[in-house]
Formats: C-alpha cells, sequence, structure tokens
C-alpha cells in the first residue's frame, strides 16, 4: 500500500514539474526552438539535380550583405547610416549633407558588385519580394532584399544590394514578414523590375527558414 502511494506521488510530482517546466519555456519564448527542433527548416529544392549534384561537391559560403558591397560603397555608405545615439538636429544635418554628397547619392545606384564571390556556392538570408507568380500563386520571380519592407513600404536598396532569383518550379510557402536562408551560385547580372534593379543574380539550390536578423550592416 506504502509503495502504491509513493509511485501516486512521484508521478504527481514529475506530472507538476513538467507542467511548470513547459510554463518556463514558453514564458521565454522557446516553443519556436522545440519547433525547429523536431521539424526540418528546408522549404525548397531545385528540381535542378546536376547543380544540386555541383553543390553537394563545393564548400559553401556563409555571406552578408555587407560582403556584396564593394569597399568604396561601403566607405561612403556607412558615413550616412542611421545612428540612434545622434540628436534630431544631427541626424536632420546629415540627411542635407547627404543630399549634396555626389559620392553617396551615386552609391545609392551602384552597380558595381564584388567579384571575389561571382561564381561561388553562397548562403544569404534575407526578405522575399514577389516579381512574378505562377498560376498556383506560388511565387516564380523574385528579389532577395536585407531588410522587411523593402521595394514595397521603403525605396528599393542600391542594385547591389539586391539578388534577382528566377526558378524553375516555384515556391509557394512565402511570408513577406518572414526571413529565408537562400543557398546557391551567385553571379553578376543586372535585373530590373518597376520595384527595383539588382546586380546579382542567384542560381538557387535551396531555401530554409531563418528567425535572425539578416542584415549585419544597416541600422534601421
Amino acid at each position: 500500500m506504502l509503495n502504491n502511494t509513493l509511485k501516486i506521488a512521484a508521478t504527481l510530482l514529475i506530472f507538476f514539474g513538467a507542467g511548470a517546466a513547459l510554463t518556463q519555456l514558453l514564458d521565454y519564448n522557446w516553443s519556436l526552438q522545440i519547433h525547429k527542433l523536431f521539424s526540418s527548416s528546408v522549404l525548397y529544392v531545385t528540381p535542378d539535380i546536376d547543380l544540386r549534384d555541383r553543390l553537394n561537391k563545393s564548400e559553401r559560403i556563409q555571406i552578408g550583405w555587407r560582403n556584396l558591397l564593394p569597399n568604396s560603397d561601403q566607405s561612403v555608405l556607412a558615413k550616412y547610416q542611421s545612428n540612434n545615439e545622434k540628436s534630431l538636429s544631427e541626424q536632420v544635418a546629415l540627411s542635407i549633407k547627404s543630399s549634396t554628397d555626389q559620392a553617396y547619392q551615386s552609391a545609392l545606384y551602384s552597380t558595381d558588385v564584388v567579384e571575389q564571390i561571382i561564381g561561388q556556392h553562397v548562403s544569404i538570408s534575407g526578405y522575399i519580394v514577389p516579381i512574378d507568380l505562377n498560376e498556383d500563386r506560388s511565387v516564380k520571380r523574385f528579389f532577395l532584399v536585407p531588410y522587411y519592407g523593402a521595394c514595397i513600404h521603403y525605396p528599393p536598396p542600391p542594385p547591389n544590394q539586391m539578388i534577382y532569383v528566377d526558378l524553375i518550379d516555384g515556391f509557394s510557402k512565402i511570408m513577406m514578414s518572414q526571413a529565408f536562408t537562400l543557398t546557391g551560385v551567385l553571379e553578376k547580372g543586372l535585373f530590373e523590375d518597376h520595384q527595383g534593379t539588382s546586380a546579382y543574380k542567384l542560381n538557387l539550390s535551396e531555401i530554409k527558414e531563418f528567425h535572425e536578423q539578416p542584415d549585419e550592416y544597416r541600422n534601421h
């Protein structure tokens, strides 16, 4: 009888302990991490078998948006990046100065690329801006951009901060506010659309979920 009572007490302790632990996980917003552990984050894989085989044999480079900018563009853009520590009057003065800085204005429309990363197997994270849809409403062509709202709520980034992608089939799991990591072969080549112009193209192999801030370069 005593043993049964101890077993029941132990079961209750385990039950309530698990409940308390689960509550704590939710309080710390760990539910997302649990979901990531038990579900694959791969959302799309190209049907191009040759491309997949080629990339499986090559080393992948993780790049950020800064890596797409030549050093000359980085220097001039950095002068006018938003800085929350500046006073309102300083920010206004900086904005006025930027409007008359020819080098800065040129950098805003720069199509210069970083030659060293052209043809490389890369991964880069950003937001998808659809250009063209298939009949089933999946995305056929799109831009990858550094920050949410680019080309839609905000002006487009410079061409060398936008990547054009043209899929063989389509990608249906898009959410405008969701960031994704794209993997493939980075190429250069201008593509123009009413939403913006890109200086880079990506021969896409894979799309994964991304749950952090993809733009490590700008201060929004």
